[in-house]
């Protein structure tokens, strides 16, 4: 057969590019083998791993043909369907000035607006139209939603009785920072069974330092005095932290551990990697650091499990859930595929990142969800399609990244997202041989 090469511009010859490896080997407490497509893992005796490291194409066809052939790794074969979830941006306003907010207090980059109840309605009307019986999600977040708390009362009634007029189950999830939930809003939390995501990013002084009350008060304490009801009795809700990272503080035990000291069951963290002050994004030598942060927040998370614990360390139970399953996604999130996000004057847009930048919108609540302008956004986003994620080993557990984080910031921190979810394969098979029982659905937890 005839070779095909390209040359380059000095007229020489052009290898083939490199294929996009299909295993990944890890050397853990037992070696293993990750297999990229179908993200499948194998216990291997030492004998083999060696045989396997050495490049022995033996060993790769005999670990392929026990394995066999993995499940395609597409998107939506059989078309688009109409997504099952949306957050309301209900108040595009926020009771707090956090210096890194990407969303300009809610604003992005406009002025301070609030979704009125007839834009929420037709959202959700068009939701439980699409969803055609399947169960649908109904988050809102701002900004601060609470700042417009009655669209947010009336909304929930009125998914709740159009759900159950088309047969269809519902959720409830939102994002707060907290300070505005009164008692009432706990116990509409409980009873809806609300996912309930509170936006803090450690201890008081940690927290306060990039988190402002516009009061002058303590945005931490504020938080866990409107929250302590809620947080002693949560009931059907289940209610979480999530702290912003900053390059300032990569300390991340610590901010577990004072989040759950403070009535949080569980706690994650987010690196930031967009801000309008640069000087707080990670960059460089800091995602070597986060990783080893990362690391020795997990084995602290590790000596907990064996003494009988569950897991609070949200980041690494999220990665055990999906290793667990068997997660192998060609896309970073549901952003326009399964879920979309509201404006407050009820433009459609991929994600609450992307609000009222045209570059994501994707229709209006008056005019309809443009499946074609999904389409054409997905398309060319499948992780195979980006560089130089095809030819990543971790692309289909960490599906190509943020969309919104990466057509603005680029790439930053690929080194440290293949070594976490290295040591998160490890972690796991750890978990597997030790307490298996951890891996497999839990009990709703109550005080």
């Amino acid at each position: 057969m005839t070779q095909l090469v390209t040359l380059n511009a000095q007229g020489c010859a052009s290898p083939p590019p490199a294929p996009p490896p299909v295993v990944h080997l890890v050397r853990g407490e037992r070696p293993l083998a990750f297999l990229v497509e179908g993200s499948r893992l194998f216990g291997l005796d030492r004998e083999f791993f060696a045989l396997l490291e050495s490049g022995d194409l033996w060993a790769q066809q005999e670990l392929l043909a026990v394995a066999g052939p993995a499940p395609r790794q597409g998107v939506f074969d059989s078309g688009l369907p109409d997504p099952t979830a949306i957050s309301l941006n209900i108040s595009q306003s926020c009771n707090l000035s956090c210096s890194y907010c990407y969303a300009d207090e809610g604003r992005f980059g406009g002025r301070a607006r609030f979704m009125t109840l007839e834009v929420a309605r037709s959202a959700i009307d068009r939701l439980i139209d699409g969803a055609r019986g399947r169960r649908i999600t109904v988050g809102f977040i701002g900004g601060e939603p609470f700042l417009n708390r009655e669209v947010l009362y009336r909304s929930v009634e009125y998914a709740r009785e159009r759900a159950h007029e088309h047969g269809c189950a519902v959720g409830f999830s939102v994002t707060t920072n907290g300070t505005l939930v009164s008692r009432s809003d706990a116990a509409m939390l409980r009873d809806h069974a609300f996912s309930v995501s509170v936006s803090l990013d450690g201890d008081a002084e940690i927290n306060d330092r990039h988190r402002r009350a516009r009061s002058g008060l303590s945005g931490f304490q504020e938080a866990l005095r409107s929250l302590r009801p809620l947080l002693e009795n949560p009931g059907k809700a289940r209610i979480a932290a999530r702290a912003t990272v900053t390059r300032q503080d990569l300390c991340i035990a610590e901010r577990v551990s004072a989040l759950c000291d403070a009535g949080f069951l569980e706690a994650g963290v987010s690196p930031l990697r967009t801000s309008p002050d640069a000087s707080l994004v990670l960059h460089g030598e800091d995602w070597a650091r986060l990783l080893d942060e990362m690391i020795r927040a997990a084995e602290e998370e590790w000596r907990r499990i064996s003494s009988g614990h569950g897991f609070r360390f949200s980041n690494l139970a999220n990665a055990m859930k999906q290793l667990h399953a068997g997660s192998a996604k060609p896309l970073p999130c549901g952003s326009a595929a399964n879920y979309v996000s509201v404006s407050a004057e009820g433009g459609y847009f991929t994600c609450h990142r992307t609000i009222d930048d045209r570059r994501f919108a994707l229709g209006t609540t008056t005019a309809g969800l443009s499946t074609v302008a999904r389409e054409d956004f997905l398309k060319v986003r499948h992780v195979d399609m980006q560089e130089p994620c095809r030819n990543c080993w971790a692309r289909y557990l960490c599906g190509g990244g943020c969309h919104a984080e990466v057509i603005q910031a680029g790439r930053s921190g690929c080194d440290y997202i293949r070594g976490w979810l290295d040591y998160c394969l490890r972690f796991y098979d750890r978990v597997l041989q030790t307490r298996p029982g951890l891996l497999e659905p839990q009990p709703e937890v109550t005080r």
